[in-house]
């Protein structure tokens, strides 16, 4: 089983990861994170990842201790890959949403040559994949998000209401009178009202019904399930989603499913090395 080292933590998608990967018989894993007032830092501080106030210290710490490690998973920063390319381990980049949908970013010469550096390249949406743009051949995996199942239970049976959450990441004027067209919906703004990862559960379920709409700083509509949408799912919502109601949460989100798929893309790299 693969010792895996995750750099930064981004939705807080890497924290459940390494929880998963080290509490559910994956073998070993660690989380090391810039601290930052942010929701991700809730999620980071629930999961337990190691949390370093400066960026310089971070990368001394995964540098100094990636003998422990078999495998370091770099999350959105391409930019660290030749950094960590001088310990010698397999490298593997993980995509979660804007790090490689903007153009910007996608586009970039120098980002193309570093993600061109990496073992592996995994990315949590299936139409991510043409923004992925390598000057080499790597392989790239598509990795559905984790959602904790374990903690994100239906709290509350008397539910009422819609509910929507946006924040800087989004188009925020056109996200919100998008969601305003579906009807009478709380809408919270995360720049405003952080609420707090442990409480995420009871919050949900508070309501019947999640409209689930994003629309980007660039304009694109995303088409899958936000993280939050299948949150609420898994707590017992009703999801608004392309003109759609969904209400089954899907299997392949499940944390054993995911670090099932996950941990046999660690394998095979790994067997690669030693041919």
């Amino acid at each position: 089983m693969a010792k895996v080292l995750h750099v930064l933590d981004i939705a807080g998608v890497p924290s459940i990861l390494s929880f998963y990967h080290q509490n559910h018989g994956f073998g070993n894993s660690d989380l090391i994170y810039h601290e930052k007032n942010t929701f991700s830092s809730s999620i980071s501080r629930f999961y337990q990842g190691r949390s370093f106030k400066k960026f310089r210290n971070l990368l001394l710490y995964g540098i100094f201790n990636s003998r422990k490690y078999d495998v370091i998973h770099i999350h959105g920063a391409e930019t660290l890959i030749p950094v960590f390319k001088l310990t010698g381990k397999k490298i593997v980049l993980h995509y979660h949403g804007s790090d490689i949908r903007d153009p910007n970013r996608s586009k970039n010469k120098i980002r193309i040559k570093l993600r061109s550096m990496a073992d592996l390249i995994v990315y949590n949406a299936k139409n991510m994949e043409p923004k992925i743009i390598t000057s080499s051949n790597v392989r790239k995996e598509f990795l559905p998000n984790p959602i904790d199942t374990s903690h994100f239970i239906n709290k509350n049976n008397h539910k009422s209401g819609k509910l929507s959450i946006t924040s800087g990441n989004h188009d925020k004027i056109k996200t919100i009178n998008a969601i305003k067209n579906i009807g009478e919906t709380t809408i919270v703004d995360l720049d405003v009202q952080n609420i707090p990862y442990p409480m995420m559960p009871v919050f949900l379920s508070k309501y019947e019904m999640y409209i689930d709409i994003r629309i980007m700083p660039w304009g694109q509509t995303l088409e899958e399930l936000s993280t939050t949408a299948l949150q609420a799912l898994s707590c017992g919502c009703k999801i608004y989603h392309n003109d759609k109601i969904i209400e089954k949460f899907p299997a392949e989100h499940s944390p054993q499913n995911v670090l099932s798929r996950l941990n046999g893309f660690y394998e095979e790299i790994l067997e690669r090395a030693f041919k």
